[in-house]
């Protein structure tokens, strides 16, 4: 019985996948089907094209679920395209976490927000958007020097914001817990 690796199937998706590594930026969309394919039939592969096209192990990783969220999905290449592949990557890993698989339509609805959101902010509206709203929400944006921001910053971290990267996760609660006890403490 020949091997599935030596399959003439295989081997043409992993020279496919091989010639896009030489400018995966030019067409990330097809590189990044053919890289998850051809990784999906040989685990070993990202080893190869990490050696033979010098990309970075991570980024090839990152690719590969992007591919195989192109694929599972049946994404097109113009939404891809619109959409970033770095924003792909997040909407990936964050299907990836789900116990089960997204039905398509919250996949579109994944996908529209990962259209309207910042790359920064998507992890979190991601999963806010997951998590069952109580209701509509506002929000109001808040610009202040250096050394007031560090007072509010405290302020929030004991109200139970937790520090994450350069910001804090979190903060609504706190804020709105912080407030709560200001109204409480006065007369």
């Amino acid at each position: 019985m020949p091997s599935v690796e030596g399959s003439p199937d295989v081997e043409h998706l992993k020279q496919e996948a091989l010639t896009l590594a030489v400018k995966p930026t030019k067409n990330f969309y097809a590189f990044a089907c053919a890289l998850w394919a051809a990784h999906n039939e040989d685990r070993t592969f990202l080893h190869e094209v990490e050696r033979i096209a010098g990309i970075k192990r991570r980024a090839l990783f990152y690719l590969s679920n992007v591919g195989r969220l192109l694929s599972e999905y049946r994404i097109d290449e113009a939404q891809a395209e619109r959409i970033g592949w770095t924003k792909l990557q997040i909407v990936a890993r964050h299907a990836a976490r789900r116990p089960q698989k997204l039905n398509q339509r919250a996949m579109r609805a994944n996908l529209q927000l990962a259209l309207r959101t910042p790359s920064h902010a998507l992890p979190e509206a991601l999963e806010r958007q997951g998590a069952s709203s109580a209701g509509p929400t506002r929000s109001f944006l808040l610009r202040l020097p250096v050394e007031q921001y560090a007072d509010v910053e405290a302020a929030l971290i004991a109200c139970g914001a937790k520090r994450r990267g350069k910001g804090l996760v979190g903060k609504e609660d706190a804020l709105v817990r912080l407030a709560r006890s200001h109204l409480a403490s006065t007369p």
